[in-house]
């Protein structure tokens, strides 16, 4: 019988998938362009939109997918066409990001973003799921996430590549559109293979926990997360938007990083 239930679920997250997939594209034929209701950056529309011209079909690079759907930010742009490529090291949910876009001008891959080209042993918690072995310790303090452990926690290997390489070997152009990193206390590492000074995305989301009261005590994580802010500013970026777990950069016009400068973390 727990097979059967397990098959079940199974079966149904590939069909909300599918359903998702034709939504997105009726929603968008229908003239409604905002993010996905579980997006976390309630301003995001209208950051995005500040940004870019509304008709304008950009170039996005989320790592950390997840599904392609609950809490993303940009499934929407990739409903509207946009060219989209997904970094996502669980196979489960890999392959329920290629369904929910499979409409969408958008390239999955099935590996994780990290400061050296190895494998790596992936915790899936569903959209918790994680690398950094000290985020999941903290997870497993944390009552709100604890729960979610003790209930699907799963372990699994993964193939681990820089940042760089994915993107030139995905022909990502150098200045593209918009970065999104959302692993799970892994962003330091995300960031030490991958040089802002050359591909410097117009914007980058990412999920940092220096100031979220929730991590407070642990140093490691907010000492971290705070290297991978600084770096960024120094890049040339500054904060358009910030709350308690995600913050939205944009270039600085005022201060352009140098050319000659690489912005990589110190692996």
């Amino acid at each position: 019988m727990a097979n059967q239930i397990k098959q079940l679920k199974q079966t149904w997250r590939l069909c909300s998938s599918v359903a998702n997939a034709f939504k997105g594209k009726i929603r968008t034929t229908l003239g409604i362009r905002k993010p996905t209701k579980t997006c976390q950056i309630p301003e995001l529309k209208r950051i995005v939109d500040e940004t870019f011209p509304e008709d304008e079909r950009g170039v996005f690079v989320e790592v950390g997918a997840y599904d392609g759907e609950r809490f993303s930010n940009t499934s929407w742009l990739a409903d509207a066409g946009w060219r989209g490529l997904y970094v996502e090291p669980s196979k489960q949910f890999s392959r329920w990001c290629r369904l929910r876009h499979m409409l969408n001008r958008v390239t999955v891959l099935n590996v994780a973003a990290g400061n050296e080209n190895t494998s790596a042993t992936l915790q899936q918690i569903g959209s918790l799921s994680t690398m950094s072995q000290a985020t999941f310790e903290e997870y497993d303090r944390i009552d709100w996430a604890k729960q979610q452990i003790a209930k699907e926690c799963k372990q699994q290997q993964t193939e681990v590549l820089k940042l760089d390489k994915i993107l030139a070997d995905q022909k990502i152009p150098e200045a593209f559109d918009v970065l999104v990193v959302d692993v799970e206390g892994y962003e330091e590492n995300v960031f030490s293979g991958f040089s802002l000074a050359q591909w410097k995305p117009k914007l980058i989301i990412v999920e940092l926990c220096d100031i979220h009261p929730d991590f407070q005590d642990n140093l490691e994580l907010v000492e971290s997360a705070g290297r991978v802010r600084q770096t960024i500013l120094a890049a040339g970026y500054r904060e358009k938007y910030s709350d308690s777990i995600n913050t939205v950069f944009e270039v600085d016009a005022a201060s352009p990083c140098s050319e000659s400068k690489d912005s990589r973390i110190a692996a």
